[in-house]
């Protein structure tokens, strides 16, 4: 096989890297994280065949960089080195971002992959809403090992994952693509039959979840993309005005308490403090850590072995497994990595969503394309899914989750991709 013939498989096993991902990024993170692999190595191999640095530029280099170093020197600076060198080697699916935008090229191939990932996590959500239906289906996993796991009297579903929190917050994300491409201007009825079906399969397998920060996280979603997809402002204060009073008149009106399910009442929990009292504490204690360590932390993954030392000031009996994070992730950041960590953090997120914006005014000034309507709208979708993400993440740690920080990174690519083809 000639040099040409070289280039060209490795640039194949790319491209199913990428759908391989699209694939099973909803089903096993072990196979996730195998399709990534193949992405890298083909990747690598390509760099040394063509004697060539190849690496996508983009307004997140530095940023990501600096956060990089940042992680690095709460490393050094933590309470356990040499367990925190070994989980830094975690921030490497991070590059997925960085993949996406350095070798897909073709408007087609973003458009197969969506779609990939809509039909394999509608199935997915189907799944979940039959785990919530009839307690203990788990066909991923043997007996003795099956996931099962209840809140206010339901079942949480957690799909093909170990835990219902990262499930949701997964949903969450392909959830807003979705809806984007749902209100989207799509001429095609077979497509837009396909959109409506999946954005209602997805929004199942999100509630039956059951995690109340991905529930959060999505009304802002449906708000974000109602809000620049509806032009009509009477509606969409019709929209908000009537999402604002269903929440108020359950959560005050007593007479809904008649109609209560594990689903209605785990959402109302949302609204109680006295649910909530011991998320309330790991964050005070948190706080307590970061005044100790606020320059670099105490390092990655270092949160659960240092975090006893302040909980045992207060007479609150922490729930079993509340020491994993802070179930914030600014929280997590800052005490991890400290303010250095924290400060490099947000400038990715700055830079996003500064970039994000202008890359969608810029395709909505552009004329009417064929494809312009599936590039907004995976733009627009984009964006609320992030926004969805740091709105969950303000009670949750979502960004620790691999499943679910994979999917993002994806998506964030997907966004700035809009920009260059």
């Amino acid at each position: 096989m000639n040099n040409k013939g070289v280039l060209l498989l490795f640039r194949r096993a790319v491209n199913f890297g990428f759908y391989s991902l699209a694939l099973f990024s909803p089903l096993s993170i072990s196979a996730t994280q195998a399709a990534l692999s193949i992405i890298l190595l083909s990747w690598t191999a390509l760099m040394i065949t063509e004697r060539r640095f190849i690496f996508a530029k983009t307004p997140l280099n530095y940023p990501f960089f600096a956060y990089f170093c940042a992680v690095f020197i709460g490393v050094l600076f933590g309470i356990d080195f040499i367990y925190s060198l070994k989980s830094i080697s975690k921030l490497w699916i991070a590059l997925t971002f960085f993949a996406v935008l350095t070798f897909i090229e073709d408007i087609k191939m973003v458009r197969r992959l969506v779609h990939i990932l809509l039909v394999v996590t509608s199935i997915v959500s189907i799944y979940g809403v039959l785990q919530h239906i009839f307690p203990g289906i788990d066909i991923a996993r043997p007996e003795g090992r099956k996931v099962v796991q209840w809140a206010d009297g339901g079942v949480a579903s957690a799909g093909f994952f170990s835990h219902h929190q990262t499930y949701g917050g997964y949903l969450l994300l392909v959830f807003s693509l979705s809806f984007s491409l749902f209100l989207s201007n799509i001429k095609e009825r077979g497509l837009l039959i396909f959109y409506v079906l999946s954005t209602i399969l997805i929004a199942g397998g999100l509630i039956s979840s059951m995690a109340r920060n991905t529930w959060v996280g999505s009304l802002f979603v449906i708000f974000f993309i109602i809000l620049f997809r509806i032009k009509n402002r009477i509606i969409l204060s019709f929209v908000a005005g009537l999402i604002i009073l269903s929440v108020v008149t359950y959560t005050l009106v007593p007479v809904t308490y008649l109609f209560q399910s594990s689903i209605l009442n785990r959402f109302k929990s949302v609204f109680d403090v006295s649910k909530n009292v011991d998320r309330l504490y790991i964050w005070k204690s948190t706080i307590d850590m970061i005044t100790k360590h606020p320059l670099t932390g105490v390092g990655m993954d270092n949160y659960s072995k240092a975090i006893q030392d302040y909980r045992s000031k207060y007479s609150h009996k922490f729930s079993p497994g509340s020491d994993a994070h802070a179930h914030n992730n600014i929280l997590t950041q800052a005490a991890e990595h400290g303010m250095l960590g924290l400060t490099a953090f947000l400038w990715i997120w700055i830079v996003f969503f500064k970039e994000g914006f202008r890359i969608y005014r810029n395709l909505k000034l552009k004329l009417s394309t064929q494809h312009s309507a599936l590039s907004t709208s995976v733009v627009l979708g984009g964006l609320g899914a992030i926004i969805g993400f740091h709105i969950a993440g303000m009670f949750e740690n979502n960004f620790g989750d691999a499943e679910v920080a994979t999917m993002v990174w994806f998506i964030m690519g997907l966004v700035f991709l809009m920009k260059k083809i």
